[in-house]
């Protein structure tokens, strides 16, 4: 027999959600930030909307990442006898939320304070210890995005296999 309409109901839901969020943060790291960077005509300017772009992908992953933790929890008996995956798949999505807080709170933070004591990162010399900080900081924001991506492409497939296992 079929699932019932709420049952149907919290598989879209979750499917849409995961599917936002690693489509904006797709979007974000495959057209927003390269284009910013290519078209406009200063890497401040292109920074600056990137920055801005970015600080909302980063609130849209916490609130995404807790209602997807809500869907969980409301699906917990309609997925029963799949221990193991919806322990796989709490833990990616946890993996998720802790990417874009880290994200938020330490790196875009340190970020914006190294801009707001310097002005444009490119008026210092590559050498400069802000300079080396601000491009280490980068990196770290690359690779949580990254891993967020990774999980929402693990997580993803682990709950459309679990919807449909039904």
């Amino acid at each position: 027999m079929g699932a019932g309409f709420g049952v149907q109901l919290l598989a879209f839901a979750e499917t849409l959600l995961i599917a936002l969020w690693l489509g904006g943060m797709v979007f974000f790291s495959f057209a927003v930030a390269p284009s910013a960077f290519s078209a406009l005509p200063s890497r401040h300017l292109a920074g600056m909307i990137v920055n801005s772009t970015l600080g909302k992908i980063e609130i849209i992953g916490l609130a995404i990442g807790s209602l997807l933790l809500l869907i969980q929890a409301a699906s917990w008996r309609a997925r029963s006898g799949e221990g193991r995956s919806r322990i796989i798949r709490l833990s990616l999505i946890g993996v998720m939320i802790a990417c874009s807080a880290l994200s938020r709170f330490w790196v875009s933070a340190a970020l914006r304070e190294i801009r707001n004591r310097i002005g444009n990162i490119d008026e210092l010399s590559l050498t400069d210890p802000l300079r080396v900080e601000f491009n280490d900081l980068h990196q770290y924001s690359v690779a949580l995005m990254g891993a967020a991506m990774a999980a929402g492409v693990a997580v993803l497939f682990l709950s459309v296999r679990s919807w449909l296992r039904r």
